[in-house]
């Protein structure tokens, strides 16, 4: 399972501001509780509308989350510059966070991971607009992969996002987002399936809730790649646990490795 934490984003109201004010300090703490929680990669976002900060900003947080741990790195960006800048100094194999099937995004982003040795996730998302269901999302999986492949990347290299959605704004989305992992998995069992999972309780009292309830539910149906925060309670053991009940969990060995080590608290 692919854990890829979600915290280190300028989206993010805490983290703009300590980006801006190059606070070290705040986000290496926000960096290690992740790793300490289970992430096995860091998202890194420096989105900034001003002319070449997000380049600047990309550069400062990879140098700085490097220097405080191993862990690979996730460059989130739609900047061809941010990203050549974060891959460059990337020291272990980097996940591209995200191409799309959206013209002008697939034209300036594939030339930069076809240059690289890196993971990349293709975000079902064109032109005609958002996914409608299970059969446009395993549709556009096929020519993100299509497109993926024939700039050098393998199968294993490549994590299909089918998009969660609010189930506040469309009662059946989760239903569809789960088929269609479960449609991708089967007919590309080497490519990686999962994204940003905390969407779908967005517009709702309790998010954990149902955040901790899509999580085993997609897990079940064959994600193997979330972008979480590792850190919220019971998510992690969720997770574990969904895997196991897949099947995906041999022996249950993760589960029960993650008992004996006090991690299913």
């Amino acid at each position: 399972m692919i854990i890829i934490g979600e915290k280190i984003n300028a989206t993010r109201k805490a983290i703009a501001p300590a980006i801006a004010a190059r606070d070290e300090q705040y986000i290496v703490k926000i960096a290690l509780e992740q790793v300490a929680a289970g992430a096995n990669y860091l998202d890194l976002n420096g989105g900034d509308p001003r002319p070449q900060a997000e380049v600047k900003n990309m550069e400062w947080l990879v140098g700085l989350v490097q220097q405080h741990t191993d862990v690979p790195l996730c460059l989130d960006s739609a900047s061809p510059q941010a990203l050549e800048v974060g891959l460059s100094l990337a020291r272990s194999k980097p996940i591209v966070n995200s191409i799309s099937l959206e013209k002008d995004r697939l034209e300036a982003l594939l030339p930069v991971v076809r240059k690289h040795a890196c993971m990349v996730i293709g975000l079902c998302m064109a032109d005609g607009g958002t996914p409608t269901s299970a059969q446009d999302r395993l549709e556009r999986a096929e020519q993100l992969i299509g497109q993926l492949t024939a700039a050098g990347k393998g199968l294993d290299e490549i994590i299909i996002d089918p998009c969660f959605f609010p189930v506040s704004a469309d009662q059946n989305s989760a239903k569809a987002l789960c088929q269609s992992i479960a449609d991708i998995r089967a007919k590309y069992p080497q490519v990686h399936v999962g994204g940003g999972l905390s969407n779908a309780s967005y517009g709702l009292p309790g998010r954990r809730h149902v955040n901790l309830a899509m999580a085993a539910a997609a897990v079940y149906h064959g994600m193997d790649c979330a972008i979480i925060d590792p850190c919220t309670p019971g998510l992690m053991p969720i997770i574990l646990a969904a895997q196991t009940l897949s099947g995906a969990d041999e022996w249950c060995a993760n589960y029960v490795a993650a008992f004996r080590a006090g991690k299913l608290q």
